[in-house]
């Protein structure tokens, strides 16, 4: 059976589509989730919750863990896609977790700030179960006699774990190191269950390199200690007032001298045996008073940066033609919370197209702090020819050390646009007003004309004239042109099908932009990545091809079966082999950058010419 559908329902439906699909990439922009790998767990077990937003944010808050341990976190990654021409990226922040005991718990909402707004995530619902097999299966360390180690629960001053911080009261932002120690008298054999505390309020940098514990001898009060260093963490806080830093807990195996009755003559000799037992160590909590940082003389373009930073900024190139791609590149370096940076405010130019920056950050903890780099990348594409300045960007931090604010200037950047080709400019689907036509609209002051003036004949009058009629006749044409015009664009465009087709090759221009970029800058893995989506996003908008459904066997049919030449798809499918052994196998493609850029042009215009 067909259905007849009318042109008004297929227009009502095309607008719904496109409304919906708009409304989605909002929410979208703005996406913050919560998730956790198991939702039933027992009593120890670990498992991971997951914060992912698909945004640039800042100010990140995770819910209070108070139920449970945590083991790490937060571990930040991140990801990103291409589906059907749109690219995402995204980050999550993970934590690993076990559940102190049984019942039903809830981990409430996280919260971060994105374009100044806080967003949160829906609460997690975990159900806590009893653990009854991990009596049964966890391997514990024997001692002499073959036995499992004894419990003690008072031992003195003889082993203790400390939680020992820089600074107990700081600046938000400010660096405090944090170092967990274990002292103890007996030999140390094995340390488990280590549940460090979860830094609630705080964003921690651990340092790495103690896998191994190194044990070393410390005097206290005349009683010799063994000394071992558990972890250090870099912590900087994210909100003001009195913070704490929970207790860590650890199970310490230690070798005691065994109190039984000797049993042979050789350890009646040698002071008897000795035996292992299991010791449950606590510190203490630690008290944090966080202040705000001082609002006098606080920069208006100051973002909460705190520590010692430089500052540079320089464009990739200073001329350039208009609707060609340019970078502003932007990069801070010091010491300090540099992970905590967000993209700083640019006034470009009203003409320029911006893009948001693509963001790369090196950053390591070392002995003393946290240091590195982080680098924004703005693509900027002019659209009209002339000369441009980007105004200079201000870059504020606030240093402990020197107790003041301090600012970076940048110098002002001259771009010098010329005019752009004809193909490139044919490209540009949004065009804004020309900035010269308004500078003529502007001259509302005129010479007097005392030259040339043109005087009529008495008793003429415009009435009943041939301009007259000609000026009465002209509109109506004028209106009907403008309905047989409206009629027919009406008909053309009411095949998405065909107007997605006729579209494809503004479209493969539009994405060969950053590959163009990429060539010149002879950045290969990027330039084959981009002329790979411009090939298939092609492919998919001329022949109306889901994107997930293509591959070069599947490309060959469907060109073949347009009866484009033989030779003209074999092309198509060599640019297709050279991108993919590049993106897998680099030095397998030996071509020039160039030559794969005007094959990638070529065919795209054969196929075009083909395909009418």
């Amino acid at each position: 059976m067909i259905h007849h559908v009318s042109l008004n329902n297929k227009m009502l439906k095309l607008v719904t589509t496109l409304f919906f699909s708009a409304l989605s990439v909002f929410v979208f922009a703005q996406k913050f989730t919560a998730q956790a790998s198991k939702n039933k767990v027992a009593v120890g077990e670990t498992f991971q919750i997951f914060f992912t937003l698909n945004s640039n944010g800042g100010n990140f808050r995770p819910p209070a863990l108070n139920d449970f341990d945590v083991y790490s976190g937060p571990n930040q990654s991140s990801s990103m896609s291409f589906i059907n021409g749109n690219m995402s990226q995204s980050i999550t922040l993970s934590y690993v977790i076990a559940a102190k005991k049984e019942g039903k718990f809830t981990i409430g909402a996280a919260s971060i700030v994105v374009d100044g707004k806080i967003i949160q995530t829906t609460p997690i619902a975990i159900e806590v179960v009893k653990n009854q097999a991990a009596a049964q299966n966890q391997q514990q360390p024997q001692n002499q006699n073959g036995k499992s180690p004894s419990t003690v629960e008072n031992t003195g001053d003889n082993i203790f774990v400390k939680t020992f911080v820089s600074k107990t009261k700081a600046l938000q932002g400010e660096q405090i190191t944090v170092t967990h120690k274990i002292y103890s008298r007996y030999q140390l054999v094995d340390l488990r269950n280590i549940k460090f505390p979860d830094y609630t309020g705080f964003w921690a940098q651990d340092v790495p390199g103690h896998q191994t514990i190194q044990v070393t001898n410390e005097n206290i009060d005349g009683t010799v200690y063994q000394v071992g260093e558990l972890k250090r963490s870099y912590l900087f806080a994210q909100r003001t007032g009195k913070m704490e830093i929970t207790p860590l807990e650890v199970e310490c195996i230690v070798r005691t001298q065994s109190r039984r009755a000797p049993h042979d003559i050789f350890e009646q000799f040698f002071g008897g045996g000795y035996e292992d037992v299991m010791v449950k160590v606590k510190s203490k909590p630690v008290n944090i008073d966080i202040s705000a940082l001082p609002t006098s003389n606080q920069p208006e373009d100051f973002s909460g940066a705190v520590g010692d930073f430089s500052f540079k900024a320089h464009l990739s190139k200073e001329k350039v033609k208009a609707n060609d791609a340019v970078n502003l590149i932007i990069t801070i370096s010091g010491k300090g919370n540099i992970k905590l940076l967000g993209p700083l405010k640019i006034n470009f130019p009203e003409d320029f197209e911006t893009y948001d920056p693509k963001i790369s950050e090196k950053v390591t903890a070392g002995a003393n702090d946290v240091s590195g780099s982080k680098t924004f990348d703005y693509l900027v594409i002019p659209r009209h020819e002339g000369d441009y300045k980007i105004e200079a960007i201000h870059f504020s931090f606030y240093d402990p050390a020197k107790n003041k604010y301090i600012t970076i200037p940048s110098p002002e950047f001259n771009l010098h646009v010329e005019k752009g080709d004809a193909e490139s400019t044919s490209a540009v689907t949004f065009n804004p007003k020309n900035k010269e036509d308004v500078k003529i609209l502007g001259n509302d002051i005129r010479y007097i004309k005392t030259t040339g003036v043109n005087f009529k004949p008495a008793n003429q009058f415009f009435f009943g004239s041939p301009v007259f009629y000609t000026a009465i006749i002209t509109p109506l044409l004028a209106f009907l042109g403008f309905i047989f015009i409206r009629k027919k664009h009406i008909a053309q465009n009411s095949d998405a099908i065909a107007v997605k087709s006729r579209r494809a090759t503004k479209m493969a221009k539009k994405r060969l932009v950053l590959a163009e970029q990429h060539l010149k800058s002879n950045n290969k893995e990027l330039f084959y990545s981009e002329v790979f989506k411009a090939v298939f996003g092609y492919i998919s908008d001329k022949f109306n091809i889901p994107l997930a459904d293509l591959n070069k066997e599947h490309i060959t049919i469907i060109l073949t079966a347009k009866k484009i030449n033989d030779p003209t798809i074999q092309q198509l499918i060599d640019i297709i082999n050279k991108c993919e052994y590049a993106r897998y196998a680099p030095s397998a493609v030996s071509d020039e950058l160039s030559n794969i850029y005007s094959n990638t042009v070529e065919v795209i215009t054969k196929i075009e010419d083909e395909a009418k």
